[in-house]
């Protein structure tokens, strides 16, 4: 498919370049929204422009739709006022909320006022709510039946609201307070009779999510009972909207990007293509604060020049040290980091989590070091070179795994984001750990050494 958009691509840009309008139209009549979104997000701003502005609204919008939020940003800065508000009308409320949430405030307000008005009070409902929340993330657009409705005039409401709602598959019932009492599938109701009443057709025991529920949680919610529609209520029990699986699949992308980003202490999203000083502006403070940590670990090191100087081969198995520890720490995090987004993990057996992890590290730790104490010893015919090596491998390892499954918990307990930085946090236990107690057992055998 990507080898077919790179062929799309060249294409269109050849044919715009020779102002050949038309004919670089014609080569996305056939072609899916996403891909031609892939496609035209390649383009210079100039062709982007020429051909929004040449497309039929309805085109436009389910383009511009499948567009990351960067790429849309971009397109509002090249497109008329009039033109961008006529795209954001044929769009679901809850991605025009996204995409003004995001934008400059007055540049906003303008699109907003050049829009229809019940369309921009549509997506102004929605930006009151938290952007990473069920309210920032459902649509409003959705039928709701009431409990006291017959099979047929349901069905005679959907033919006539259906075309403007987001998902049908699953229809829910609300009383005469709109508040959410039940749900239906579309098979069931069609199949059953029609002057069934509704009430005796719902499953009651719907499950919904409150307005301020986290977007990772309704995530995890609608995985867990697969889901394809969730509904959202307020305090009073109101419906207030529906979250569908499209949102929801981007929320998991988003979530778990999020995560690798933080992990490898990169603050904001960034892409491949992303300007060069945001790139810096990103990765320049996790970098600094990583600097100060190796200043730590060179600290530690620097307490035992007089080993080192003595016994000149420690230095040479200092990196297997740190390295064996960081991958450790590394792999310990990486699953506990997971199992806490993906809710396998309580609280109240943190410290089991992290006994097992340590033993894990140790076990690991004993195994791989006693290798590694055999190749130094048989490279340097020193068996106490190789205990050292054995002993400190197997304690940094098991510090590794207190410290890749303790620091995600503590953070998680402390309300912060198990991957923040956590990853950097990490490899400043297993470094300077290693050394200390690489360098430190030496220091004691130092006269088998010699």
């Amino acid at each position: 498919m990507r080898e077919r958009n790179k062929i799309l691509q060249a294409a269109a840009e050849s044919l715009l370049k020779k102002e050949e309008l038309e004919k670089a139209i014609g080569l996305f009549e056939k072609v899916h929204p996403a891909d031609a979104a892939e496609i035209i997000g390649d383009l210079s701003d100039e062709f982007q422009k020429m051909i929004f502005e040449t497309w039929d609204i309805p085109r436009a919008a389910d383009t511009f739709q499948e567009m990351d939020e960067q790429e849309q940003m971009d397109i509002v800065e090249l497109l008329s006022t009039p033109l961008i508000s006529d795209i954001l009308e044929e769009m679901d409320a809850d991605d025009v909320a996204d995409l003004l949430g995001a934008i400059d405030k007055k540049d906003a307000e303008r699109i907003l006022a050049a829009m229809d008005r019940e369309d921009a009070q549509e997506a102004l409902r929605l930006m009151e709510h938290g952007e990473d929340t069920a309210g920032g993330i459902m649509t409003p657009e959705f039928v709701a039946l009431r409990k006291d409705m017959t099979a047929q005039e349901s069905i005679d409401l959907l033919r006539a609201q259906a075309p403007g709602a987001e998902t049908i598959y699953y229809v829910f019932i609300v009383n005469r307070d709109d508040q959410l009492v039940g749900v239906i599938s579309l098979r069931d109701l069609i199949i059953s009779q029609p002057d069934r009443l509704v009430e005796e057709l719902m499953n009651p025991g719907v499950i919904y999510v409150d307005v301020d529920t986290d977007q990772e949680e309704v995530a995890r919610i609608m995985s867990r009972y697969d889901l394809l529609a969730l509904p959202v209520v307020d305090r009073e029990h109101r419906l207030l909207g529906v979250v569908t699986i499209d949102d929801v699949v981007d929320v998991i992308e988003e979530e778990a990007s999020e995560d690798i980003y933080r992990l490898g202490g990169v603050i904001r999203e960034e892409r491949l293509d992303s300007p060069a000083l945001e790139s810096i502006k990103n990765r320049l403070p996790w970098m600094a604060f990583n600097l100060g940590t190796a200043f730590l670990a060179a600290g530690v090191v620097s307490l035992f020049q007089s080993s080192i100087s003595k016994v000149v081969i420690l230095a040479a198995f200092m990196p297997i040290v740190a390295g064996m520890g960081g991958n450790m720490g590394t792999q310990t995090l990486t699953v506990t980091t997971r199992g806490i987004a993906l809710g396998q993990l309580e609280f109240r057996e943190g410290v089991r989590v992290v006994a097992r992890q340590v033993g894990i590290g140790i076990t690991i730790g004993a195994l791989t070091g006693l290798l590694a104490g055999l190749v130094a010893y048989l490279a340097r015919g020193n068996p106490y070179l190789g205990l050292v090596l054995f002993l400190a491998m197997t304690v940094n390892m098991g510090v590794a795994g207190l410290a890749g499954a303790g620091i995600p918990i503590v953070l998680r307990l402390l309300r912060q984001d198990p991957a923040l930085g956590s990853g950097v946090i990490v490899t400043t236990f297993t470094d300077i750990f290693g050394f200390l107690a690489f360098l430190g057992l030496a220091t004691m055998m130092l006269r088998f050494l010699i």
